[in-house]
């Protein structure tokens, strides 16, 4: 995304690598942002653009990036390194902020109760993987999960279908339907996924909590 425009940017609209906020409304709302842009494959916010693409501005470029400083040193583990700039665009600022895939994911959010969540990109959503508010070895267990080869294909396979069977799981990792349904309800278990019963063939989804 760091090769386009930010006008081009704004053109694509929000989806898997791209977010708009009109300003930082809340410190922990922006974590989840961030966290989940880096525990994915990276992604471009811009502030100071709503949610149609319109340049609306950022009142203070100060007040916006003490904002994203707080995100990052109170509001997540494992701190990201950020680089942004800001645009003009007539009278209006732009802050344009990118954060690359993280090779030292998983990365927390951590929220006003001060639970430690990670947040995954799915489309154009930050979605919570509830299993990581646990600590200690469950919690370097999940994160070793989640970046296995057969889960990351899942993840991905994922983020642009919204669910999977058995059966198609078997054939994408090329394993057994036995050894598919295995690591699917091990995944639900742990609350990555969610299991639907809505037909006769059980299907998969990524977990997605409000």
């Amino acid at each position: 995304m760091t090769n386009l425009s930010t006008i081009q940017v704004i053109k694509k609209g929000e989806g898997l690598n791209i977010e708009f906020k009109s300003k930082i409304d809340s410190v922990f709302k922006i974590a989840k942002t961030l966290t989940s842009f880096a525990n994915t494959s990276g992604g471009t916010l811009l502030i100071g653009v709503d949610d149609k693409g319109g340049i609306v501005g950022v009142e203070s470029e100060i007040k916006e990036l003490q904002k994203l400083e707080k995100a990052v040193s109170q509001c997540m583990e494992h701190p990201l390194s950020l680089k942004f700039k800001t645009e003009r665009f007539e009278d209006k600022l732009v802050l344009r902020v990118e954060i690359d895939e993280s090779s030292d994911k998983p990365h927390f959010a951590i929220n006003e109760k001060q639970d430690r969540i990670i947040y995954i990109r799915v489309k154009d959503k930050s979605i919570p993987i509830p299993r990581m508010l646990i600590q200690g070895e469950a919690e370097t267990s999940v994160a070793k999960i989640l970046n296995s080869r057969q889960v990351k294909t899942l993840v991905n396979h994922l983020k642009e279908v919204d669910t999977i069977d058995v059966k198609e799981y078997s054939r994408m990792i090329n394993i057994s339907e036995k050894r598919a349904n295995r690591m699917l309800n091990d995944l639900s278990e742990k609350q990555i996924l969610i299991k639907l019963n809505k037909s006769k063939i059980a299907r998969y989804s990524l977990k997605w909590t409000e």
